[in-house]
């Protein structure tokens, strides 16, 4: 059968045999089958579960545009604009702007898919419904990783500024409140997990509250950073700018992939889909606007940054405020203090809330606790995920220090960024397999050269590589058709297929800049998450049907027998791969009461629905 699906001949070969043969058959005819298993994709959320409390769309193109705006500006203006910047000099404005070039490239193909699909999830979502189960979670968690690390550090870079801007108003209050060395590796901090959990208690209490809050300090920390550049400029000394990039070229690569982060802001607009008025035209808009204005403005302040002062006298933990105080301007100092604190509380609000939707996209599947997928039925929010997303960055925030939190960044993102450009190219081919096989060929090779240039390798070595990358994504442009496009009136990324080749190729470039703690942290969760599949298909051996597709596998009791009810969901005969919700059947269908027997169309592997209809619980 087609996808990850199991012939009738293969599933009678992992039952017999008998013995510890037919048990290890079963074990891996169970793990290929839920591993590779492809979402269907529906036209409206999947999860529509009768009486079942739900999400609500309140959010507004505007709203969306400054939930991007305030997930972006903050973390890396205010927090890791010192660590890249002690790493690349001066060359940190080019690395913003690289980082800026590569995102765009990004955020197109994310504008196509979250206007196509507007249910939560982002790359979790498009993944699942691309490729499979297994690459999904491997997706989900690591991006997980990286809110969760990203809310830690904002978080303790939060409470040094409340602690400096309370003592600018003459409160005293004692700087280890904010971060307390407690030896060479531990840095304690006390506010961390207050500021947390306050904001943990805003996002659940609803969306209404959230946005407000949101609008309010976004456009407080928009004034506060036009104040930084307009001001700063005027003590502006040119000679801070030489040399450009003090350790090399390959320092503004490594400093691109850090910053990368602080343009995490279209993503967090994308698990949004779900809560958008008109998803079809405002998640395209937001997503765009948000991360074009985010890097004007980072361009901007860090020019300014360096400017004030030598790249080596910047602070780590708040650059800004340090670097204007360095300037003689006092007041900038106070200004940045109250900004920044006010600032960097929305980029947690931000994260948060985009956290607490990707659990919740991953808990709907049945691959995390049920309770985590709960959505409150008067406030219209998923309560118990956003506690955890609290609970968890707390724990990470009260012992680490911002600039070793810093290493393990990025590349969660960047793979969660360059399978969504697998993802655009595989919808547009109808997810021709073939596809696959040359981009996987094409990453490699960008890989190898990335590793060259990183290495400072000679010629001989990287521009074969080089050439052998163009190449290979030759036979992407010149054998497949990318005329399959998404339905009418949703976005369309323009000029398919360079634009997500180049944002993949740029995407595995930065990522090999990145710390190797950073790709030891993606390989551990990687290896965790294989693991945790591989002990789920053991203890699910005997209850799996090997010959089921994965469409009926994936929707809960779909023609499995369990019954929880089959998916509501049929092809909607436009022929994009979309899916139309079915009217509901009395229980008692196939696989299960009210389960749906789902089976792969021979003609041009679509998944078809060999009943009328079925009914989802």
């Amino acid at each position: 059968a087609s996808g990850s699906a199991f012939s009738a001949s293969e599933a009678k070969r992992a039952r017999g045999g008998g013995g510890g043969a037919s048990a290890l058959g079963l074990w891996w005819a169970s793990f290929r089958s839920r591993a590779f298993r492809q979402k269907p994709v529906p036209v409206e959320t999947v999860h529509a579960q009768g009486s079942r409390p739900q999400l609500t769309r309140s959010l507004s193109a505007l709203d969306l545009t400054l939930m991007g705006i305030g997930g972006s500006i903050g973390a890396g203006i205010f927090v890791l604009t010192g660590v890249a910047a002690k790493e690349a000099g001066p060359g940190v404005v080019l690395s913003f702007a690289l980082a800026a070039c590569a995102c765009v490239l990004n955020a197109l193909c994310y504008a196509e898919l979250s206007s196509r699909f507007a249910v939560s999830g982002s790359a979790y979502l498009y993944t699942a419904m691309a490729f499979g189960e297994l690459p999904a979670v491997m997706v989900g968690v690591n991006l997980l990783f990286d809110y969760h690390v990203g809310a830690a550090a904002i978080a303790r870079s939060m409470s040094v500024y409340f602690v400096k801007m309370l003592n600018g108003w003459g409160v005293a209050l004692p700087e280890e409140l904010g971060d307390y060395p407690v030896n060479a590796g531990v840095h304690v901090s006390a506010l961390a997990p207050l500021f947390l959990a306050f904001f943990t208690l805003i996002l659940s209490r609803g969306v209404e509250e959230s946005k407000y809050t949101n609008m309010v300090l976004t456009s407080l920390k928009i004034m506060i950073v036009l104040l930084v550049v307009f001001g700063g400029a005027s003590k502006v000394d040119s000679a801070n700018w030489k040399p450009l990039a003090p350790k090399g070229i390959s320092s503004i690569f490594t400093a691109t992939s850090t910053v990368f982060f602080s343009y995490i802001g279209f993503d967090v607009v994308a698990n949004a889909a779900e809560e958008a008025r008109n998803p079809r035209y405002d998640l395209p808009i937001a997503v765009v606007v948000s991360l074009l204005c985010c890097a004007v403005l980072y361009c901007a302040t860090t020019l300014v940054l360096t400017g004030l002062v030598s790249y080596q006298d910047i602070s780590s933990s708040a650059p800004l405020s340090d670097a204007l105080g360095h300037a003689g301007l006092k007041w900038g100092e106070q200004v940045i203090d109250i900004g920044a604190t006010i600032g960097l509380g929305t980029t947690l609000l931000t994260g948060m809330y985009a956290q607490s939707r990707l659990y919740l996209s991953i808990a709907r599947d049945g691959l995390i606790p049920e309770a985590l997928g709960r959505v409150s039925g008067d406030r219209h929010v998923p309560v118990i995920a956003q506690i955890w997303c609290g609970l968890v960055a707390a724990a990470l925030a009260t012992p680490f220090d911002v600039e070793a939190l810093s290493k393990l960044l990025s590349i969660g993102i960047m793979a969660a960024y360059s399978v969504v450009c697998w993802s655009t190219l595989s919808y547009r081919t109808q997810h021709d397999r073939k596809l696959i096989g040359w981009l996987g060929l094409f990453s490699l090779f960008v890989f190898g050269m990335s590793i060259a240039v990183r290495v400072m390798a000679p010629v001989y070595v990287s521009v074969p590589l080089a050439a052998l990358a163009i190449f290979s994504a030759v036979p992407v442009f010149t054998l497949f058709s990318f005329d399959a496009g998404a339905p009418v009136g949703t976005y369309r990324c323009p000029w398919v297929p360079l634009i997500p080749i180049l944002g993949l190729a740029a995407n595995i470039f930065m990522a090999v800049h990145l710390h190797w703690l950073a790709w030891l942290r993606l390989a551990a969760v990687c290896l965790l998450v294989f693991a945790m599949q591989l002990a789920r298909a053991w203890s699910l051996r005997h209850h799996d049907d090997p010959t089921r597709t994965a469409a009926a596998a994936y929707m809960p009791g779909g023609g499995g027998g369990d019954g929880l009810g089959g998916g509501d969901f049929a092809p909607d005969g436009a022929g994009d791969g979309d899916y139309e919700r079915l009217p509901a059947l009395p229980p008692g269908g196939p696989g299960g009461p009210g389960g749906g027997a789902w089976a792969e169309d021979e003609d041009d592997n679509d998944v078809k629905d060999d009943r009328s209809s079925v009914q989802h619980t």
